[in-house]
């Protein structure tokens, strides 16, 4: 029954488009290694990763400057 009921779920959840670019920053040894990554993402996606990453001691900023060739947030159903 629980995986009928969690079928159903999937089926009517309508996926958000991507309107936030997710930037995360990585310092490295010296300041030369530091490494930005941007992600395309939905607002949930962005909210839920960006909690999780500042929790993890990351520096994450959101903003709606999406543009062309923008990756999507790896493993986005994990930010829902």
């Amino acid at each position: 029954m629980a995986g009928t009921a969690r079928k159903l779920a999937d089926r009517d959840r309508v996926e958000e488009p991507p309107t936030r670019r997710v930037t995360v920053y990585f310092d490295g040894p010296t300041p030369e290694d530091a490494m930005v990554l941007e992600y395309a993402a939905s607002s949930t996606e962005a909210w839920e990763f960006t909690s999780a990453a500042v929790h993890a001691g990351l520096t994450v900023t959101v903003d709606g400057k999406i543009h062309p060739g923008l990756r999507r947030l790896p493993c986005r159903s994990l930010w829902h």
